[in-house]
């Protein structure tokens, strides 16, 4: 792994399209609050800028190839967002629970490596001139937090604390998931307290000189802080089910803060980088198409948002979807299928406001919790659909919240496939309905509006059970129920297992997986029973 890690590296680096030339000796003249001119930034600033450029690229992976197999081959599938219509992977991909070991290596490998490598870069630099309580190394904890809890995410347990011991080598101990979470929201908090204190001291009035380095918020500090708060309560809620005390503390601190949460389209996180990866997937690749539960929801709600997700399908008016876990065809046949709606140009949306309005929409509905405000879960579930179609530019929102009827529809788009609608929930909130009730209701609305996200609503289906997915056809793996419940986590790269062998077997055995490095094994926060479809075989 170290010849790879090291290859790694310099693809990171030219993902940015720079070349470093520049020395770091006069760091120590830029690091301060204030915003240093251009003569002071020329030089130096512009090599600790290109690792911050190549952080961005990694959250959510931005270089096409990265962004396959680590989004449209993994989460987008699981979430039912989209499928693999590749003839070639019938028998081999992770729609069937049996992705070849290539896939495997690739997908473990980019995860750690490519947000590591610059990470290390900047501590080094930023250990050098002590500066590592300063706000740009804030930055990139922030960075990093919200990359690896995607990670954490797939696989469970990782190594996390030790990687600040061991700056380079990839080669150290696991921390079992929940310890990861635990470093994830220390690093985090420390990251919004020096942002918060940077931006009170008047540093985020001036013009940042990370401006031109920053993809996403064009340097605007206060914005990246309500990212860095959304995205705690994105991960407090994701451990409601397993720790809800912990959850329920971080959730009121996210929403209490001073500079709070995105609440306003405005303040979306998206990576402005072109061309939109998915743009390449379904077409230049064509080899994505939409997912049946998503295409067959948004039909029965008469949902406007679906011709802004997707195109019909090719010489028809019909908008056609295709199941995960099938036996694709060829291109030809493919492209029959509505693809993506996406244009090269589009940026690549990481966190949005109607997520966090149905994360405080679940908190107050199921959980009770008084997050301040005195809003009602209604409130914000019918603000969460609100905010999605804003951002979208379409119309019908009060006639959409107000169906009391219209269910998802069936799905017969492929004859070999056809299936009855997965769900029967409806729109329009009602707040005597029972609890459980109302988290699919929230989730089902969640799912739909944070697409393409498909690692993160993958997650949020196997937490809560929501929405309903058809059964998967075709089950390449010795775990059948897999066709059932889906996948609860990814196996790591094999080639961990040779080069990390002892950290990697200690991990499986003893930090939380069971022995069992394979699909079916649910993670730390995957707590909840019962779970929708999982009724006649919970453990």
């Amino acid at each position: 792994m170290k010849q790879v890690y090291s290859i790694r590296i310099l693809l990171t680096i030219l993902l940015t399209g720079t070349v470093l030339c520049c020395c770091t000796d006069n760091f120590s003249d830029i690091n301060h609050p204030g915003t240093p001119s251009r003569e002071e930034v020329k030089g130096d600033f512009y090599y600790i800028g290109v690792h911050f450029r190549a952080l961005q690229l990694n959250v959510i992976m931005a270089e096409q190839n990265a962004y396959q197999f680590n989004e449209n081959l993994t989460g987008q599938p699981y979430a039912r967002y989209l499928t693999i219509t590749k003839d070639v992977w019938n028998e081999q991909n992770f729609g069937v629970f049996n992705a070849p070991e290539s896939w495997l290596n690739s997908v473990f490998n980019d995860q750690m490596v490519f947000v590591h490598s610059p990470w290390f870069e900047l501590q080094r630099i930023l250990k050098a001139e002590d500066k590592l309580d300063h706000y740009s190394w804030a930055w990139a904890e922030l960075l990093r937090v919200a990359a690896i809890h995607r990670t954490t995410d797939m696989y469970g347990p990782l190594p996390y604390s030790a990687l600040k011991q061991n700056r380079g080598d990839m080669h150290v101990a696991y921390d079992t998931q929940q310890a990861v979470y635990q470093g994830l929201f220390d690093d985090l908090n420390r990251a919004i307290d020096i942002l918060t204190e940077y931006i009170q001291s008047g540093g985020a009035s001036e013009v940042s000189s990370f401006s031109e380095y920053d993809f996403v918020y064009n340097g605007d500090f206060t914005k990246w802080v309500k990212f860095a708060n959304s995205l705690k309560l994105r991960m407090a809620m994701r451990i409601a089910f397993v720790d809800p005390a912990t959850s329920e503390k971080y959730a009121k601190e996210a929403v209490s803060h001073p500079i709070g949460v995105i609440t306003s389209n405005d303040d979306n996180a998206w990576l402005h980088f072109s061309p939109n990866p998915l743009f390449i997937m379904q077409g230049a690749y064509a080899d994505t198409r939409a997912g049946a539960e998503l295409v067959c929801y948004m039909k029965g709600y008469r949902d406007p948002r679906l011709p802004v997700y997707f195109l019909p399908a090719q010489g028809s008016s019909e908008y056609k979807a295709l199941r995960i876990g099938i036996k694709s065809k060829n291109v030809e046949w493919a492209k029959s299928f509505s693809c993506p709606n996406v244009k090269a140009e589009d940026p690549l949306l990481w966190m949005c406001a109607a997520e966090v309005a149905f994360l405080k929409a679940e908190a107050v509905a199921y959980w009770n919790w008084d997050l301040g405000g005195g809003e009602s879960a209604e409130t914000l579930y019918n603000r969460g659909i609100r905010l999605s179609f804003e951002q979208w530019g379409v119309s019908g929102y009060a006639d959409y919240i107000a169906d009391t009827t219209s269910k998802p529809a069936n799905y017969d788009d492929d004859d070999r496939y056809a299936a009855p609608a997965p769900s029967n929930t409806t729109i329009h909130w009602d707040d005597h309905a029972d609890s459980e009730t109302k988290l699919e209701r929230i989730i089902t609305q969640k799912w739909i509006a944070i697409y393409p996200l498909g690692h993160e609503a993958w997650a949020e289906q196997r937490r809560t059970g929501y929405p309903r997915f058809f059964p998967v056809p075709v089950v390449n793996n010795v775990d059948k129920t897999l066709g059932i419940h889906g996948a609860s986590r990814i196996p790591y790269g094999p080639q961990e297992s040779l080069d990390n062998t002892a950290n990697y077997n200690d991990a499986v055995a003893n930090k939380g997986l069971g022995g069992q490095d394979v699909y079916g094994v649910r993670l730390w926060w995957d707590a909840k029973k019962p779970k929708a479809g999982w009724e006649k075989n919970e453990e």
